[in-house]
């Protein structure tokens, strides 16, 4: 299938060569504002030469393609997206669906219009650990949960649009942290209380650190713990989980994945995938299309997770409990 690129610096730079050598995917075109940008892809890919465009319109006019890939900053999301769902693409889009709750729904109620596929690429819960801990629960191997913990810490130094976000850890990291609860337990959240806070040596504009308690169905508690701006220690993107249950606890750390029954722990083995991370979520986004069905991270789905974003900045701002 054909595909267009829109976004191939920074972040889009990995993502073009990911679609590049994807057995699924053609790439018809890309796009990119800095046409230094674009001349460094063509350098890279000289196939693309006469394929690269500094206007998304002027390319979906001159461009037969299928879908759109979506790697623009959260707040040109709306726009592109829309635009090319207008012109009958499917979109896989990066995550966050959007900087604003609003605009995302607004996304998601025009690819039901337009009847096209609308994937969020929530690419960490495309990999191996994830899974594994999805089966682990659903085979009721430590019973009923409880409660569950997270800890991430990190100190990014990115430059451009995630500096002068509000809540740049909240709205562009902790995403995949809520999204990857709510799919390794099945479950969605009811309620949070969040508090955020920037520390007097950070290098963001908004609050990079925050702490929240979630509850979600069938009274399983999250306790998170987050920070961008983490001097010392580093946890791993995915973070530290802490899971316990009526029968005994997982630990999922950067050594991997530890069941321990009242003391003895064991090491679990990662169930295998032919493919993982944006290699696997390009490849489910190829699979809905063909198979005419719902991708698993799809643009309505995602809601429930960005809605724990939002609702987040919620009571931050209201200092209370927010009801999801």
């Amino acid at each position: 299938m054909k595909i267009i690129q829109i976004g191939v610096g920074g972040f889009g730079e990995s993502w073009l060569d990911i679609v590049a050598n994807s057995k699924e995917w053609e790439i018809a075109g890309i796009v990119d504002i800095n046409e230094e940008i674009l001349k460094k892809s063509i350098e890279k890919y000289p196939f693309l030469e006469g394929k690269a465009y500094t206007s998304l319109k002027k390319c979906l006019k001159e461009v037969k393609a299928d879908a759109l890939l979506n790697v623009t900053p959260p707040s040109f999301h709306k726009e592109t997206t829309i635009i090319s769902l207008k012109e009958g693409l499917h979109v896989l889009i990066e995550k966050p669906l959007s900087d604003s709750f609003k605009d995302a729904k607004k996304i998601v109620e025009e690819a039901e219009r337009y009847k096209r596929k609308l994937m969020v690429s929530q690419n960490y819960r495309y990999r191996k650990e994830p899974r594994t801990l999805r089966k682990i629960i659903d085979e009721g191997e430590i019973g009923n949960i409880s409660w569950f913990i997270i800890n991430y810490k990190g100190g990014p130094k990115f430059s451009g649009f995630r500096k002068e976000m509000d809540y740049p850890l909240l709205i562009d990291m902790a995403i995949h942290h809520f999204d990857l609860a709510r799919y390794i337990f099945g479950k969605n959240p009811v309620s949070v209380y969040a508090e955020s806070w920037n520390p007097d040596w950070s290098w963001f504009k908004g609050d990079a650190c925050l702490s929240a308690i979630f509850e979600f169905e069938e009274n399983i508690h999250l306790n998170y713990s987050g920070s961008w701006v983490s001097t010392g220690r580093y946890t791993g993107p995915a973070g530290i989980w802490e899971i316990y249950g009526e029968k005994g606890s997982i630990i999922w750390d950067n050594s991997g994945i530890k069941k321990i029954f009242e003391g003895n722990e064991e090491i679990i083995e990662p169930v295998k995938l032919e493919k993982e991370d944006r290699f696997l979520s390009l490849y489910e986004f190829y699979r809905s299309i063909i198979e005419n069905r719902e991708p698993e991270t799809s643009g309505m789905d995602n809601l429930k997770s960005l809605s724990m974003v939002f609702k987040s900045i919620e009571s931050i701002k209201k200092g209370k409990k927010i009801i999801l």
